[in-house]
């Protein structure tokens, strides 16, 4: 866990200017100290990431239906499909502002023919 405070040094002292929560009393912290003019990071906040599950089974269900479809999905339902890739980004933005933050989208093979590299 990373917590970045604003803190005045005085006396000797390095005194936070708010309390910090997030942390028991007489709690070990290791403190890296940079000058006030240095900006500080941002901070990226990564989201979990999605269980896929039951929307691969439900393409298993699905597949013969949908051969050769490109299918946008949330995670448990389908949201669009089109053999057009073109309309795929129009599903996407629309399943974006539908609020999926990450949309499952997937190419349906037009059969179950294993790929081989190398063999013509």
């Amino acid at each position: 866990m990373s917590i970045t405070i604003e803190a005045i040094y005085e006396a000797g002292i390095l005194k936070p200017l708010a309390p910090i929560t997030a942390l028991k009393d007489k709690t070990r912290v290791r403190v890296t100290i940079e000058p006030e003019e240095k900006p500080v990071p941002r901070v990226r906040r990564v989201a979990p990431m999605a269980d896929y599950s039951q929307a691969r089974q439900w393409l298993r269900e699905h597949q013969d239906e949908l051969r050769g479809q490109w299918v946008v999905m949330d995670t448990e339902k389908l949201i669009g499909h089109s053999a057009n890739p073109d309309e795929i980004d129009l599903i996407v933005d629309r399943a974006r502002a539908a609020g999926v933050d990450a949309p499952f989208v997937h190419l349906v093979p037009l059969d179950d023919e294993p790929i081989w590299p190398g063999i013509l």
